[in-house]
C-alpha cells in the first residue's frame, strides 16, 4: 500500500491533480467555530466559510470516481445538505451532553456521503464513542483541536471503498484517515496545511505500517 503526504493548501494541492484521480475522499473538515489549528484560523465569516467549502466539494466531486464523504458537527447539517444535496446522510449519535444550541443539546454528528455502501450499513451509528466524551473515549488521544475517532474512520473507509482503492484526506490532521488506511489496506494521500500536525500524521502513519509489517 501506498501513503503520500503533502504539506500545502487542500484546495490548490487538490485543483492541481487530474479529474478522477483518486478514488474516494473522505474528510473531517474544520467547523469555523474558532478553533487554533495552527498555520489556519478557524474563523471565517459564515458566508467565506460556505464558499470555501463549497470550493473543497466542486474539487473533491471532481477528482474522485466513486464520490465523497464528509463528516461534520450536527450545527452544520443545513449547510451541508445545501452544498451535498445528493448526499445520504449518516446521524453519528454523540452520547456526551453535547454543545447547547437554542435549548438544544446537539448529541449528533452528521456523515454526508455521495458513495453507496459496500454492504448494508445503517445511517445511525450510536455504538462509537466520540472525542469530547470524557472517561468514555478510550482511543490515543492526539494534541490537535480536531481529533476524529479512530474507531469511526475505520467505519466510514470500510464501508465506503475497497482494498486497494486509493483514498485522499484533503484535512490530514493529526493522520487519522491514513492511519485507517494503512490498516484496511488502502492506498492513501492526505494534504495538510500545518508542519507541526504534518510531522505528526507521519509519525502516526509510520508506527501504523511498522505494526502491520509485525508477524501474527
Amino acid at each position: 500500500m501506498t501513503v503520500e503526504l503533502i504539506l500545502g493548501d487542500c484546495l490548490e494541492v487538490m485543483r492541481s491533480m487530474p479529474d478522477k484521480s483518486v478514488d474516494a475522499v473522505i474528510t473531517d473538515p474544520p467547523y469555523n467555530v474558532g478553533k487554533d489549528y495552527g498555520t489556519y484560523k478557524d474563523n471565517l465569516s459564515p458566508d467565506d466559510y460556505k464558499k470555501w467549502m463549497g470550493d473543497i466539494i466542486n474539487e473533491s466531486n471532481r477528482i474522485s470516481k466513486n464520490g465523497i464523504a464528509f463528516y461534520v458537527g450536527g450545527k452544520l447539517t443545513k449547510l451541508f445538505f445545501e452544498l451535498i444535496p445528493e448526499a445520504h446522510l449518516t446521524v453519528v449519535h454523540k452520547k456526551a451532553v453535547g454543545v447547547m444550541c437554542g435549548n438544544y443539546f446537539m448529541q449528533y454528528h452528521c456523515l454526508f456521503s455521495t458513495m453507496k455502501p459496500q454492504k448494508k450499513i445503517k445511517d445511525l451509528w450510536d455504538d462509537i464513542r466520540l472525542p469530547g466524551e470524557g472517561y468514555y473515549f478510550r482511543e490515543t488521544r492526539y494534541n490537535h483541536p480536531g481529533l476524529t475517532s479512530l474507531l469511526l474512520t475505520n467505519r466510514i473507509v470500510e464501508s465506503f471503498t475497497k482494498q486497494e482503492e486509493l483514498v485522499l484526506d484533503p484535512f490530514l490532521g493529526t493522520g487519522t484517515t491514513g492511519t485507517s488506511c494503512v490498516q484496511k489496506c488502502r492506498n492513501f494521500i492526505g494534504i495538510e496545511i500545518d508542519p507541526g500536525y504534518l510531522k505528526l500524521a507521519e509519525r502516526r502513519i509510520k508506527d501504523a505500517q511498522q505494526q502491520m509489517r509485525l508477524p501474527l
